[in-house]
């Protein structure tokens, strides 16, 4: 039998603090938001559907409940599992999970845009416009496959080696944090983030605004290595990134910027000594 002294007090304190982190990260997220910086650095500049935060609300519910059920689960049974705690291990479980949600997350994602699959993530597709709620807005058949699935192969991994529960935890932590700061429509990071090797990394709020925009393509979760390695990256992601960063957001859901992205002005020294100047 699994060993666990007491599932019921488990499931309460599991409840307790997914759905404390949960709530906390979305309000963080709702509060910059509504800050006059936010307002200039929208991706989108357009209405929420109508009755959205409603839908959205009472998906939330059902995340906040299926989310500690799936990670109740995850600690009972992996509690003779986990190693003692030391900051390789735990750092070596966080980038297991981050690696593992990645590549588990875009390939359900895609096939969840399939017609046959769609009708379990068009919960998700209420937002044409996201904002910070966006981040728990999901059916539960899709969070059962998507938070269940990541979960249930860092299980099978503790099989073959060791991981931490605090390794667990921070993960879990960054995965509700970049949720929301994703769902923000609200391009926070400068022009260069997008050309730098980070950015040819990891996403952008921007990144995430074209998916639920376009429907199709920009399938990944915090990176977009995928997308670019699979051929569904958009093209003119870094001409919409600009766009926002430069207080000029789009107004059509639909819309293409066709040319090549300029460059953005750089300061320069000046000829003569002791002089700055721009150009």
């Amino acid at each position: 039998m699994p060993w666990n002294p007491s599932l019921p007090m488990l499931a309460l304190l599991v409840l307790l603090i997914s759905g404390t982190v949960k709530l906390l990260t979305v309000a963080l997220g709702w509060l910059a938001w509504r800050t006059r910086a936010a307002e200039r650095l929208r991706v989108y500049r357009r209405e929420w559907a109508q009755g959205q935060l409603r839908s959205e609300a009472w998906a939330a519910a059902g995340v906040v409940l299926t989310d500690a059920v799936l990670i109740t689960g995850l600690r009972y049974y992996t509690g003779p599992l986990l190693a003692p705690f030391r900051l390789s291990t735990a750092l070596g479980t966080y980038a297991w999970m981050f690696v593992g949600f990645e590549v588990w997350f875009y390939v359900t994602h895609r096939l969840l845009h399939l017609p046959r699959f769609y009708r379990f993530h068009a919960q998700h597709h209420v937002a044409q416009v996201t904002e910070p709620l966006t981040a728990l807005s999901f059916s539960v058949v899709e969070r059962l496959v998507l938070t269940g699935g990541g979960l249930g192969l860092h299980f099978a991994a503790l099989h073959l080696m060791p991981g931490t529960q605090v390794g667990i935890l921070a993960y879990m932590v960054t995965n509700y944090a970049l949720n929301a700061l994703g769902h923000g429509n609200t391009e926070w990071l400068p022009r260069r983030f997008v050309t730098s090797w980070v950015g040819r990394v990891f996403f952008t709020p921007t990144f995430h605004a074209m998916h639920h925009a376009r429907y199709q393509g920009h399938y990944g979760l915090f990176t977009v290595v995928l997308d670019r390695w699979l051929g569904t990256a958009f093209e003119d992601y870094p001409r919409v990134h600009a766009r926002a960063r430069d207080a000029e957001g789009l107004t059509r859901m639909g819309e293409r910027l066709p040319g090549a992205l300029a460059p953005a002005p750089v300061p320069v020294a000046s000829a003569v000594p002791g002089v700055s100047g721009t150009r």
